[in-house]
Parts: C-alpha cells; sequence; structure tokens
C-alpha cells in the first residue's frame, strides 16, 4: 500500500475525520493501524487515479479520495459502530461486509475539488436521504439543482470509469472497484 499524497493526489481519511459522526475514538483507530488522515491504496491504482485526474483538470475539477484502503479490522470496527448508531438495515445499506472491496486497497470512494473555488461541490442534496447516494436517483428530476447533481455524478462514474474503475455492487455513485477487464456497468 502506499500514500496517496505522496504522488500528489488529494485525499484524506474517512473516518479518522468523523470520530464524532461514527462515535470512534482516535485511540480506536490508531490501534487497528490508523495513525493520520492521510488516504493509503494498492499502487496498482496510483497511474489510473492519476490519469482520471489530468481529465477532471480538463473539466475544472480535481479527484478527491475520500477512503481507499480499509484492513478488515477497520470494516469490522466501523459495523458495529454504525449499527449502534444507525442500526443493522441502514448500516447493511451502505457497508458491504461481506466483499469488504476496500480492503484490497483497489477501491475508493471518490469526490471532487473545484480548482477555482478549492472546495468540494455538492454531489447530492443531504436532505434527500440515503437514496440520493444510489446511481441515477437525479436522473429524472426536472429542477435545475438535480440536474446539477447528476451532471457532476455522471462526471464522475464516466471519468473513472474511462479509467478502469467500475461501480461497486453497491451502485453508489462515488464507490469505484479498478477492474479494468470487466466491462463498464454504468
Amino acid at each position: 500500500m502506499v500514500y496517496l499524497d505522496e504522488y500528489e493526489l488529494a485525499g484524506s481519511n474517512f473516518y479518522w475525520n468523523r470520530l464524532d459522526t461514527y462515535d470512534l475514538t482516535r485511540n480506536e483507530l490508531i490501534a487497528i493501524g490508523i495513525e493520520n488522515d492521510r488516504v493509503m491504496v494498492h499502487e496498482d491504482i496510483i497511474t489510473p487515479l492519476i490519469e482520471a485526474d489530468k481529465k477532471f483538470r480538463n473539466a475544472g475539477y480535481r479527484i478527491y479520495i475520500k477512503d481507499g484502503f480499509r484492513s478488515k479490522e477497520l470494516y469490522e470496527l466501523i459495523y458495529k459502530k454504525r449499527v449502534n448508531k444507525f442500526g443493522k438495515e441502514a448500516t447493511d445499506k451502505l457497508l458491504n461486509m461481506s466483499l469488504m472491496p476496500h480492503s484490497t486497497g483497489r477501491s475508493v470512494d471518490v469526490s471532487l475539488i473545484d480548482i477555482r473555488t478549492g472546495k468540494e461541490p455538492s454531489l447530492r442534496n443531504g436532505k434527500d436521504g440515503i437514496d440520493a447516494v444510489f446511481v441515477d436517483f437525479y436522473k429524472n428530476k426536472k429542477d435545475e439543482t438535480s440536474i446539477d447533481y447528476q451532471n457532476l455524478q455522471e462526471l464522475l462514474i464516466n471519468t473513472m470509469e474511462n479509467h478502469g474503475f467500475r461501480l461497486g455492487s453497491l451502485r453508489e455513485y462515488f464507490h469505484f472497484d479498478y477492474r479494468p477487464e470487466t466491462d463498464k456497468n454504468y
């Protein structure tokens, strides 16, 4: 595993930065090997991520990796914490405990950073609930904001797919597994 920032790719460790949201402590994360908010991934996906970042730059954005490698210990800790806070049904909808795709280091959760503002554009409305994290939630909506969300999600998905990444089995618009040998799935 390698750190993204060593390759000038932007990102931060999702759980390190959301301790309160998931009732975590830094000591719990440190105990399972997470010592800071740096993102690790398998070295095999560095080049495709760099190439995707170049395409995003052409559109006025940078790639921003919100989560990369997760050890099985982190999966188990997060599962327990999420079930306690959000319930088993909601947790099972978002956390794939059978495959644990992030444990390979070849899965990433991706967002964008607007080059002009340095801020992350909103890719969904949090008030739309959990369903808004899945592909095409905004596809048939006619209001301008929903159209903007759908366009940004499609930019994200199409760019990642053109660089060998595929949507994960849960079909969240931001989760990608590096599987260039398989057909595009959006």
